[in-house]
């Protein structure tokens, strides 16, 4: 934090002992500091490295994310740079190397030029949710995948299968495509 000069110092001679003058600069001065300590605050907010946490919350709403307050504060600034850096170009050694990066199980195959399936196990519907959501949105709008849940179960019991009369759903980063 920057000083400022004191205001005492500034005084001149002419009113050194008179009480009222000396009360009135304390009462400024007390003001001048904390006017310094909101400009300086401000200053440090317009960085991301060096925002506190509602710098923080600015920057987050500025990009999108929604403001958990439960996660610490260099969780919430990494969410805030990885937001704003630039993409990569969107190869399948990326696609995987993210994948595993954010601790997701999946098997990435190429069907085609343009078209690729996602295989991966979990009985979590909301794990199999983000994974489609999280490649709706970084997908390039010209490739097709396709996700495929292989679950398997360790429980002993009688397994019953249907089949329907229902069309294929290929689903794109741009919807649900009917086949």
């Amino acid at each position: 934090m920057a000083r400022l000069v004191r205001l005492k110092n500034l005084m001149s001679e002419y009113y050194s002992g008179v009480l009222e003058m000396e009360i009135l600069l304390e009462v400024e001065q007390y003001e001048l500091d904390e006017l310094q300590s909101a400009i300086d605050r401000q200053a440090g907010n317009q960085f991301v490295m060096t925002a506190d946490a509602d710098g923080i919350a600015a920057w987050e709403s500025m990009v999108g994310i929604e403001t958990l307050t439960s996660m610490d504060l260099e969780t919430r600034r990494y969410n805030v740079i990885a937001r704003l850096l630039p993409p990569k170009p969107m190869t399948i050694t990326y696609l995987s190397e993210l994948l595993e990066m954010l601790n997701i199980n999946a098997k990435l195959v190429k069907n085609g030029a343009f078209s690729f399936n996602v295989e991966f196990n979990t009985t979590d519907d909301g794990a199999a949710d983000r994974l489609n959501l999280l490649l709706k949105q970084i997908m390039p709008a010209n490739l097709v995948f396709n996700t495929i849940n292989k679950v398997t179960s360790t429980k002993q019991g009688t397994a019953y299968l249907g089949a329907g009369s229902l069309k294929e759903i290929e689903r794109t980063n741009t919807g649900v495509l009917h086949g």
